[in-house]
C-alpha cells in the first residue's frame, strides 16, 4: 500500500488510489506523520476550464476522462525540499497510466512561482492562472 516517494528525502512514502473514481487522494508521509497530499476530482466548479486538446486519431486516452487538481499541499516544515514536485510527478504519472485525457485546475498562491512550477511540469496556463495538462 505504501511506496517510496522519489524526492531525495529518506523515509518519505506515499499512498495513491487504485484506479479511477470521482475523487482521488494521494497522501505523503514522513514516518507516520502526514506531510503532503493531493486531491483530484472529476467534478469541478472551475468555470474557466479551457479546451486545449492535443489528441490525435491514434490517441489511446480514455474518451472524456479528465480531472480537476483541487489541491496539492505540503506541510510548511517540508516545503522547498522537492516533495511537492515529486508528488505532482506521481499524480501526472498515475493519470497517464490510467489513460486520463487531461488534468486542469487553478494555480492558487504566489502566481509567478507557481506559473514557473506548473509550466516546468508541462502545464499550460492562461492569464487568470487556470492550468491544464493534456496527454
Amino acid at each position: 500500500m505504501f511506496q517510496e516517494l522519489q524526492c531525495g528525502i529518506p523515509d518519505v512514502t506515499m499512498t495513491k488510489p487504485k484506479g479511477l473514481a470521482s475523487s482521488l487522494f494521494f497522501h505523503v508521509y514522513s514516518g507516520t506523520n502526514a506531510i503532503a497530499f493531493a486531491q483530484l476530482s472529476s467534478r469541478s466548479e472551475n468555470n474557466h476550464r479551457r479546451s486545449l486538446s492535443r489528441r490525435t486519431a491514434n490517441d489511446d486516452t480514455a474518451p472524456g476522462v479528465s480531472y480537476c487538481l483541487k489541491i496539492i499541499e505540503v506541510s510548511q516544515n517540508y516545503r522547498n525540499q522537492g516533495i511537492g514536485s515529486a508528488l505532482l510527478d506521481e499524480v501526472i504519472g498515475f493519470c497517464k497510466d490510467e489513460r486520463v485525457g487531461s488534468i486542469y485546475g487553478e494555480a492558487k498562491g504566489d502566481s509567478e512561482d507557481l506559473r514557473r512550477w506548473y509550466q516546468g511540469k508541462g502545464f499550460e496556463m492562461d492569464s487568470v492562472d487556470n492550468i491544464q495538462l493534456s496527454f
